[in-house]
């Protein structure tokens, strides 16, 4: 395909510029942001705090720098070899964690044995070829993100999301880096989420549950420290040790977000736990179409391993089944103000699931409620999956689909569209 002219490609770049910026703006005002008045919980997480702010304003202007950079007559990649860097990154960036998690394994052998000779000998081999690894993997980083930018920006392109000038709003912007972890405070006499702290991705089991422990012990609340697979900063935050399907899939679901972000449905967003689940689901349901056709179009196939991309209800029934019993019967003894017995309760499921391999790190009231609100999890309740499911299907397209739910403000406007989307069909059938 010929290359667009210059010319032209700083015009729409000027565009995708003030755009981007207006999604910045938005993001950073809307964060709260009090550094000198820290609530109880971030009081006891302080060493670990991950601002957003201070992410945006580190990350923001260095992918327009490079943005700019591949203006310039020849260092924008052909399609071929973005392909190439798409798939190079993502190998080297799991090379990369397994070196890590190898020197991790290493030094704590060594630390049991006060130091052994042996020990030390093994890991100044394998920390020069972490050193290379990262080395490389951190020189083709931007071109990597830029790749996975413009696989999905043309598909969106092609499905009717760019405007007459050229441009996709808000534009597709990521960042390849490990997303922060998630700190989730729930009440001990229900599930429901009352606060959550943006944390420090590299927290270790032991310092999430030093994190969890004392906020039970001076808050007299549930407290979980989860992980993430992304978080719609912008640049979006995608973390780069999945597989390519999955990073597609998951790119396309924090696009989703910022998309929603200017709509009804993504400015409902804090009404209350359903809009919620709401708009995390939609996100889950046209991001997993989405990835899936970039994926398909970049020349995956779609028949491999596809239980692995399945739903966690079709691959772990069992889980999902003990799941799902374990929330009914936990909001039952916590009606009955039997908080001691839920717990209790919590502790023997979890350790009936980790002994069938399910590794539960922890499971809690904040692990049920922050669960519990994105409907496809096995820790939810909800029947707004099902509902969002079936009007995807009965939608004659993704684009539709995202179309039509973006407009939703309310569940019960999420029905009557549903009502609707069926009649018309029964009417065409």
């Amino acid at each position: 395909m010929q290359e667009a002219p210059t010319h032209r490609v700083r015009r729409r770049l000027g565009w995708r510029g003030r755009a981007a910026l207006v999604l910045l703006l938005a993001t950073v005002l809307l964060v709260p942001v009090d550094n000198f008045r820290l609530s109880p919980f971030q009081a006891v997480a302080s060493e670990h705090l991950f601002s957003i702010v201070q992410w945006e304003i580190t990350n923001f202007p260095r992918k327009w720098v490079h943005a700019l950079w591949q203006l310039i007559p020849g260092n924008k990649p052909s399609r071929e070899e973005r392909l190439l860097l798409i798939d190079e990154y993502l190998q080297l960036s799991r090379k990369v964690q397994k070196e890590e998690d190898r020197i991790e394994g290493v030094l704590t052998r060594q630390s049991a044995t006060s130091g052994s000779g042996s020990a030390a000998k093994q890991v100044e081999p394998t920390r020069d070829y972490l050193d290379e690894l990262s080395a490389r993997k951190r020189r083709i980083r931007d071109e990597a993100e830029e790749a996975v930018e413009a696989e999905l920006s043309s598909l969106l392109a092609e499905l009717g999301f760019e405007s007459r000038i050229g441009l996709i709003f808000p534009p597709v912007d990521l960042k390849f880096e490990e997303p922060p972890t998630l700190l989730v405070i729930s009440p001990r006499d229900e599930l429901r989420v009352v606060a959550s702290v943006l944390l420090d991705s590299d927290l270790k089991g032991v310092e999430r549950d030093a994190i969890e422990q004392q906020i039970l012990r001076e808050q007299d609340v549930s407290a979980l420290v989860d992980d993430l697979a992304g978080i719609a900063t912008y640049p979006t935050i995608v973390s780069d040790l999945y597989t390519t399907r999955t990073v597609m899939r998951t790119a396309a679901h924090e696009w989703l977000h910022a998309y929603f972000f200017f709509r009804p449905l993504g400015q409902s967003l804090r009404k209350n736990d359903a809009m919620f689940t709401l708009n995390e689901t939609a996100a889950d349901v046209a991001g997993r179409e989405l990835g899936d056709m970039v994926f398909e179009r970049m020349g995956g196939d779609l028949s491999l391993s596809a239980s692995r991309y399945a739903s966690q209800e079709d691959r772990f029934p069992d889980f999902t089944r003990v799941m799902r019993e374990t929330r009914f019967r936990v909001e039952e003894l916590l009606k009955e103000g039997k908080i001691e017995d839920a717990e209790e309760y919590m502790r023997e499921q979890q350790w009936f699931l980790r002994l069938r391999g399910f590794g539960l790190r922890k499971l809690n009231q904040a692990y049920l409620a922050f669960r519990g609100r994105y409907a496809e999890s096995p820790a939810s309740v909800s029947p707004l999956g099902d509902q969002l499911n079936e009007l995807f299907e009965l939608l004659p397209s993704v684009a539709e689909f995202i179309s039509e739910v973006s407009r939703v403000s309310s569940v019960a406007e999420l029905t009557q569209l549903l009502e609707r989307v069926r009649a018309e069909a029964a009417a065409a059938g």
